[in-house]
């Protein structure tokens, strides 16, 4: 599914600005952050499992595009893995440039950006339904990725129950900086066109993220019940306050109201196969189709 209209490059960068990224250095305020990094903890942890069955004398090598803050790299680096981060400029990545030893690309990626077949994992979280053409940079994964690497990736599921529930409410669709929107069945064809096979996520291709899937539930209701779109979001990133604002009370009270019903669904939804997130692991296959 596609954004349409969609922006120009020129408008959409409009989109990624200080507002965006979040108040302090950070993305979330200090609480919010905390939860976070346990998640990431655990992505990296998988990272570095994977990582640890790839044969390659010396320090693997490890890409995340989009990487952000930075903050899943620092932790993969850890481990002793020499760690590359994109982004699309020095600014967007200013967070991800205090960090040291990450080795940092900025601006467009092109088939020759990195040498083919130089990195034991890519991984693209998050970050596959922000781009023009999805289609390409999975190309160029496959491309820079050894013949035993792996690739990380995870979008929103637009076939999830949260998504059918609260149409143009749902919090993941995040116009307009969501141009592409994936299913199971989608997500799965593209990876096997770009010459990728669906190795593992537990159960294929999880539908599960307590770290994506509970906040949608309830800023979707927030949304659906006719507070302004994404606010209270803007309050976990730091760019809003509580204090001196009765509609924003009123939001964090009606959240934890619906935590209850919120949890319920989030696992619901999952057992079925049908929650907000899509999550797998692929290796490299036969050639893409042409």
């Amino acid at each position: 599914m596609l954004l349409d209209p969609r922006p120009g490059p020129d408008g959409l960068a409009t989109f990624y600005d200080d507002h965006y990224y979040g108040a302090g250095s950070r993305k979330f305020v200090p609480a919010i952050e905390r939860a976070v990094d346990w998640f990431r903890d655990r992505r990296a942890r998988l990272a570095d499992g994977i990582l640890r069955t790839i044969p390659r004398a010396g320090a693997r090598r490890v890409l995340d595009i989009g990487c952000g803050s930075g903050q899943f790299l620092a932790r993969v680096a850890k481990w002793g893995h020499e760690c590359h981060g994109t982004e699309l400029s020095a600014e967007t990545a200013r967070r991800a440039s205090r960090l040291p030893g990450l080795h940092l690309h900025f601006g467009e990626l092109q088939a020759d950006t990195f040498a083919e077949g130089s990195f034991d994992l890519i991984s693209i979280w998050h970050v596959l339904e922000h781009l023009p053409d999805p289609d390409r940079m999975l190309g160029l994964c496959r491309r820079w990725l050894g013949e035993d690497g792996a690739l990380l990736i995870a979008v929103p599921n637009i076939d999830s129950w949260q998504a059918s529930l609260f149409g143009g409410s749902w919090f993941h669709i995040d116009p307009p900086r969501h141009l592409h929107h994936f299913g199971r069945t989608s997500l799965e064809r593209s990876l096997r066109d770009a010459g990728f096979r669906i190795e593992r996520t537990r159960t294929r291709t999880r539908t599960l993220s307590w770290e994506q899937n509970l906040y949608g539930i309830l800023q979707s209701s927030l949304n659906a019940l006719g507070f302004p779109r994404d606010e209270f979001y803007e309050i976990l990133k730091g760019n809003r306050s509580l204090a001196g604002s009765p509609r924003l009370m009123l939001e964090g009270a009606v959240m934890a109201a619906l935590l209850p019903v919120a949890v319920l669904l989030t696992v619901a939804e999952a057992l079925f196969g049908r929650g907000g997130t899509l999550e797998c692991v692929a290796r490299k296959a036969e050639p893409p189709r042409a």
